[in-house]
């Protein structure tokens, strides 16, 4: 197992799919299809074959793969050059990778 692996959460694994409602402690990454609303105080990672659709409250948000819907990044929102969002971004802070998309409305900083 990776270093970073074993410092996961949560894993959804690719070709998983989940519809509801998750909150977590630690790191979590997405790598399958999640529909609903998912929380960590940490970090969330949606890895290139990864779709989260819905809700997104993290305190740092890594996406690889597509987040659509209502995006809150507390402290961190970063956009890999294969990631695209769309919908309405909340982040302090935002780093976007050359390649990656977003199609979204967007606040970024500090309030």
């Amino acid at each position: 197992m990776s270093d970073s692996a074993a410092k996961l959460a949560a894993l959804l694994g690719k070709g998983a799919r989940y519809s509801g409602e998750m909150s977590f402690d630690g790191r979590v990454r997405v790598d399958g299809n999640f529909t609903g609303r998912i929380f960590t105080d940490d970090v969330l990672e949606i890895g290139e074959t990864g779709v989260v659709d819905g809700q997104i409250d993290a305190a740092t948000l890594i996406v690889a793969g597509v987040a659509r819907g209502d995006i809150h990044a507390r402290e961190r929102l970063v956009v890999q050059a294969t990631g695209l969002i769309e919908g309405q971004v909340d982040a302090r802070s935002l780093e976007v990778w050359p390649g990656g998309r977003i199609h979204a409305q967007v606040r970024a900083g500090d309030r």
